[in-house]
């Protein structure tokens, strides 16, 4: 087994997380940017010029102008004697392998697992605590994700931004037919009946009502753990995953979402170049960054968004929640200024100007923040855009090291589907017969 270098956690009091995480009992809330938290804050860095090595994990900051349009600006303007550095051209494994540490890390709570299987945990119940940060100001789904990681009621990380689900939909093809467009809180059965009105073949051009992805777009949706809660063997078999297979059954059997070549799934491409695919589920952070190629001449089409589908046992869910986040490895030599630069983040002044920007959607449930999502982008004038927030996001079973590889034996069961005729029981069966000797192979090698 090839071992990872661990480093050991910083000598940090742990608090019980239940009582932090749900915010302030006194019913008056205590910002971050308020004279009290700032005079804290002040007291914790004290102002001394510092460089700070910030290490992006699969958060999207991939470039320095990312980095300084949603972390350096916000950080600057209230604390202009620290300067951060985004490390590129190496990973994790390969700095713990040198030694080497960064002093922040931003990741998604899809890959925070991976972080912390690392030895990169810290618990920040402390600097919640002394900072007064109000955790009953975030999303709250975040909040009980974050607290899922904590097994003693550790903070490994405090988030602060947040994707959400939506559908959109080509209100051209919907036109053109004269079918109904989708509404918000529709479920999926809902949806699938639209499609099957709009997959059409019309002068040459073969429209295709739905795209729905690869199948973990419905079953983390649907909140459905790959493991059992000992985490020893695959439960892709559930009545769960036939449930979700069906739906995508359904989906195929329409004629004309096939083609000749059994291709069967297109891509936003296809939805927004093609203008092709009617309707597809997509995160709203992806779609505003693609949304400026619309601005080219001959480009623009009538489209809007809708609330993402829900199952029709769990009206009122969406999709998975789904947010970015920032740690402090231990062993930085820059604890504070840290600190300092996660509490800048998460102020309302720069939640409200990372929100207006559309580059990320703010973490913070306030919705005269969160409403003006894009505002200053000007991208979603005249759409449906606060139709989305219909829905809450849906929780997420517990995270394993499991899940993405398995996610890849679901998705090769719906191409057995499709490409060979099989049924949904036997495409879960080898699904999860895959898992099984892949979670054995890994307890193996771990040993």
């Amino acid at each position: 087994m090839r071992k990872r270098k661990a480093f050991s956690l910083l000598a940090i009091t742990a608090v019980a997380g239940g009582v932090l995480l749900t915010g302030c009992s006194t019913g008056k809330e205590v910002k971050p940017n308020s004279v009290t938290a700032n005079q804290a804050v002040e007291e914790l860095y004290n102002n001394e010029p510092v460089t700070l090595r910030f290490y992006s994990h699969n958060a999207g900051i991939l470039s320095d102008a990312d980095l300084e349009e949603l972390i350096s600006k916000p950080v600057r303007a209230k604390y202009p004697n620290i300067t951060l550095e985004l490390i590129k051209g190496t990973n994790l494994d390969k700095m713990l392998a040198a030694g080497e540490v960064p002093d922040i890390i931003a990741t998604s709570n899809y890959y925070l697992h991976d972080v912390l299987q690392m030895g990169l945990g810290t618990d920040l119940n402390d600097f919640v605590k002394s900072q007064r940060i109000d955790m009953g100001r975030f999303e709250p789904e975040a909040v009980n994700v974050m607290k899922s990681f904590g097994k003693k009621g550790e903070l490994y990380g405090v988030p602060y931004a947040m994707n959400y689900g939506v559908l959109a939909y080509n209100k051209d093809i919907f036109d053109k037919y004269g079918v109904p467009y989708p509404k918000d809180g529709m479920t999926w059965n809902q949806i699938l009946e639209l499609a099957r009105k709009v997959t059409r073949a019309d002068q040459g051009n073969q429209y295709i009502g739905l795209d729905m992805g690869d199948p973990q777009t419905l079953t983390r949706a649907y909140s459905l753990p790959v493991v059992d809660d000992k985490q020893e063997k695959a439960v892709l078999t559930s009545d769960g995953y036939k449930k979700v297979f069906g739906l995508y059954q359904q989906l195929y059997e329409i004629p004309g979402i096939v083609d000749s070549k059994k291709k069967y799934t297109y891509g936003i491409d296809a939805f927004l170049k093609e203008q092709k695919v009617a309707m597809f589920p997509y995160w709203i952070s992806a779609l505003t960054a693609r949304l400026p190629q619309l601005k080219e001449p001959g480009k623009d089409f009538n489209w809007d968004v809708v609330s993402f589908p829900s199952m029709d046992d769990r009206p009122g869910l969406g999709r998975e929640i789904d947010f970015h986040l920032a740690m402090v490895p231990p062993n930085t030599p820059h604890p504070k200024a840290a600190y300092a630069v996660i509490q800048s983040l998460i102020s309302d002044a720069a939640q409200t100007a990372m929100n207006r920007s559309g580059s990320r959607l703010s973490i913070l449930k306030d919705p005269a923040i969160r409403n003006q999502f894009a505002a200053d982008a000007k991208l979603y004038d005249g759409k449906n855009l606060l139709g989305i927030f219909a829905v809450k996001p849906a929780p997420l079973p517990e995270a394993t090291a499991y899940d993405v590889k398995s996610y890849s034996f679901l998705k090769e069961g719906i191409k057995s589907m499709v490409n060979d005729g099989k049924d949904i029981n036997t495409a879960l069966r080898e699904a999860n017969d895959k898992a099984d000797k892949y979670i054995q192979e890994m307890k193996a090698a771990a040993k």
